[in-house]
């Protein structure tokens, strides 16, 4: 996409980072943002806190190690942290509820989603105590799947079927289009 800012895009004439707010914020108790620096939104996303990622060149695990070090920091190895990425303006609105329900019944420190035949790891659960998991696979290797098959994560499936692909990540032109035509079906 050239560079840009992908929360501030519009879609359907709103930008991709109040849809992922709207549909993020009612499944936990505080919002963050993973960035290198802040947003020109942030201060309008809900009271967002940002998380600084100075590792952005290892990849949205150095992100994930970042987050959930200060997770458990401040609300220890308990402490779940539900991810997500912002160009996803389709999210599941019970994307917590169903990673935990996994993740609980497996006794697993963490859950991914699983979506049409692919693994999608920037959507997940874990909790905080995983931290030490991330950093040591990060250590050897930046594969989000593979960090979080290391962390000893589960793969969900639960949304199989579902249109338009909740998971479906907007990384180009054309896929921006192809939301837009979605959204004006509605």
């Amino acid at each position: 996409m050239g560079g840009v800012d992908k929360g501030a895009l519009t879609v359907g004439g709103r930008p991709l980072w109040r849809m992922v707010v709207e549909r993020l914020a009612p499944q936990g108790r505080t919002l963050a943002v993973l960035a290198p620096a802040a947003p020109s939104w942030l201060a309008q996303a809900n009271g967002a806190v940002l998380i600084a990622d100075t590792g952005a060149a290892r990849g949205p695990a150095a992100g994930l190690l970042a987050a959930l070090q200060l997770l458990e920091k401040e609300q220890g190895p308990g402490a779940l942290l539900l991810t997500a990425p912002v160009d996803a303006p389709f999210l599941p609105l019970d994307l917590f509820e169903k990673l935990d329900a996994l993740r609980s019944q497996a006794a697993a420190p963490a859950a991914v989603v699983r979506h049409a035949a692919g693994l999608h790891p920037v959507f997940g659960l874990w909790q905080a105590g995983c931290s030490r998991e991330v950093e040591a696979a990060l250590g050897e290797e930046r594969a989000l799947h593979r960090i979080a098959a290391r962390a000893g994560a589960v793969e969900c499936s639960a949304w199989e079927g579902e249109s338009p692909d909740p998971f479906a990540n907007l990384n180009s032109p054309e896929d921006v289009a192809a939301a837009e035509a979605f959204l004006r079906r509605l």
